[in-house]
Order: C-alpha cells, then sequence, then structure tokens
C-alpha cells in the first residue's frame, strides 16, 4: 500500500512543472491522489485475497451448491450475499472474476459485483450517518438491489465467449494446463504469493483510474455546475460525477451530504445509486480483466438501467 502511495506522489511530482504551468493545484491534486490511493488499495487488496481463495479452496461443488443453475434462484442468492460482504468496488471486480472462473452464472455474479459496494452494512452505516434517516437508506438500498438485479437479468443474454478474448481462462478451476494439469498451492503461503502476482498484475490499471478521476475533481467543480440545472440534467450530472469522482462506497453519501443544498434528492440519489457500480476505477479493473465490449456493454447497461429505476422513482414521487 505504501508504495502504491509513493508511485502516486511520483507521478504528481513528475507532472508538477506542466500542471502548475497550466494553471492547475498541485498540492490538490497531490492529496486527492494519495488520499484516494490509500482508500482504495485496501480493498483491491482484499477483493484480490478473497478471490484467490475461492480460486483455491472453493471446489465447483460447493459453489454450485452456494449458486445453483437457476437463474431467479442464484441471482437472489447473489443479492444476499451482497447484503453481508463489506467490500468496495475495487474488491467486487476481481471477486467476480473469480466466480466466473468457478462456474458461477454471469448473471449471478454480476449481481453480486454491482450490489456489494452499494447495499453492505459499511454503506448501510454511513448513509444513516450522513443523513440521519432510515428512510432515505431503504429507498438506497432498495433502488441499489433493484438496479443490479434488473442488469443481473440482461446478462442471461450474454454468451460465455464475449467475455474475454482467451476463452480457456474461464472455468479451469486454477489449473494450468499448458503442459498437464499443475493444482494451485494450497499452503498459506501459496495464496499469499499468489494474491501479491494478481494484485501486481491489476494495480497499474487501479493508479490509471486514480490518476483519471483526479483530474476530474481538480478540473470539474460539480457544485457551480449544479445551479439551475432542471431536474433531468442534475441527475445526468450526479451519476456522471459519481463515475468520475470514483469515491469509495463507503463515504460516498457524506460528500452527498454537503451537496444536498445544491441538488436535488433524486439526482443526489442517482449519485450514490450509480457511483458505487460504475465508476472510472472500476471500469479500468473491468477492462484489465474483460473484452472492452463486454464491458461497455455493461457500463451502458447499468447506466440506463440506474437512469430510468432513478429517475422513474423521483417521478412518481417515491423519493424522500
Amino acid at each position: 500500500m505504501g508504495a502504491c502511495a509513493l508511485a502516486a506522489l511520483i507521478a504528481v511530482w513528475a507532472l508538477q512543472g506542466p500542471l502548475s504551468g497550466a494553471g492547475l493545484p498541485v498540492g490538490r491534486a497531490a492529496t486527492i491522489a494519495v488520499g484516494m490511493t490509500l482508500q482504495a488499495v485496501p480493498f483491491l487488496l482484499l477483493g484480490v485475497l478473497v478471490a484467490e481463495v475461492i480460486e483455491v479452496y472453493a471446489s465447483p461443488a460447493l459453489i454450485a451448491r452456494i449458486f445453483p443453475t437457476h437463474p431467479g434462484v442464484s441471482i437472489l442468492t447473489a443479492l444476499l450475499f451482497a447484503f453481508l460482504l463489506p467490500v468496495c468496488d475495487c474488491s467486487a471486480v476481481p471477486i467476480f472474476r473469480s466466480l466466473l472462473r468457478k462456474g458461477v452464472p454471469l448473471s449471478a455474479a454480476t449481481t453480486l459485483m454491482l450490489a456489494s459496494p452499494a447495499i453492505n452494512p459499511l454503506v448501510i452505516a454511513s448513509t444513516w450517518y450522513a443523513f440521519g434517516s432510515w428512510g432515505l437508506v431503504g429507498v438506497r438500498v432498495g433502488l441499489s438491489a433493484l438496479v443490479a438485479l434488473l442488469v443481473g437479468l440482461s446478462m442471461l443474454i450474454v454468451p460465455p465467449w464475449a467475455l474475454r478474448d482467451s476463452g480457456g481462462d474461464e472455468g479451469t478451476d486454477g489449473c494450468c494446463c499448458a503442459d498437464g494439469c499443475e493444482l494451485p498451492d494450497r499452503s498459506a503461503v501459496g495464496v499469499l504469493a499468489s494474491t501479491g502476482r494478481s494484485f501486481g498484475r491489476i494495480v497499474p490499471f487501479l493508479l490509471g483510474g486514480v490518476a483519471a478521476s483526479t483530474l476530474a475533481q481538480v478540473l470539474w467543480p460539480v457544485s457551480s455546475l449544479l445551479s439551475g440545472l432542471p431536474g433531468a440534467a442534475a441527475l445526468a450530472l450526479m451519476m456522471a460525477a459519481g463515475f468520475a469522482l470514483s469515491l469509495c462506497s463507503s463515504s460516498d453519501a457524506v460528500i452527498a451530504r454537503s451537496l444536498a443544498s445544491l441538488a436535488p434528492s433524486g439526482a443526489l440519489m442517482g449519485f450514490m445509486v450509480f457511483g458505487p457500480m460504475m465508476d472510472v476505477k472500476n471500469v479500468a479493473l473491468l477492462a484489465s480483466q474483460f473484452r472492452i465490449s463486454f464491458v461497455a456493454r455493461l457500463f451502458m447497461t447499468v447506466t440506463i438501467v440506474a437512469a430510468l429505476v432513478v429517475g422513474g422513482s423521483w417521478w412518481a414521487g417515491l423519493l424522500p
């Protein structure tokens, strides 16, 4: 984690001259980049570790018992686990990939990946802390679960080969079969070593997402842009802010609360529902693991469904 923060500092230092010359606040950018890195890396590392544990110790038979082949049952099971797993969006991507490799249906794995950062106990507690309203907490959780459920159902029509450039990666149960099947090291040291290798492969994509999000936060004054916007435009702006700012889902409610005097309730809800599911960091992580066409489809589906669900609930007067 310290090495990642150091890398972020070095990157900002190297760009200090060009950024200062362009009139950008380098000190603020450095603070944002390092803070976001320190916030994201532990969750990413936790997600990679959980993914490796699933890869090594969870047999296909166990996974099949937990996630039945029936689409409806497996998706509901995924929603149940999403309520229980205190993971951030960075953690959800490697877990998503590992579940797919173990044969979990794409619809269920997608539902878990999208729902877990948005409806887990940490998010519920932080949302109540920020707003002090159990009604608002319930609406956030309910809308997030509905969006994840609908997107998961849409994945029933995605063929397995659409996920990766190399079709042989899925469902191998951790074996490397180029020269015969090699069983994974099931010792604790072996799992930790594998976690380190996997983490090293994907952390550059996380840092790239951090850099993009830092620029967005420095260059894009969301609060000033909200002034005078109609409802639909405010919803679109706050969803875009949730994507670009890449806040941790356990702290985004505090930021949303700070904008409550500027943004209508529907726009704030769009920020809190969409941001944990799709942001710059997790799109970068997804792009490092799956085909760009699949990532683009997932992004568009989540965006459209979230806009319709939140916007429809807002229009119907269901938001507190």
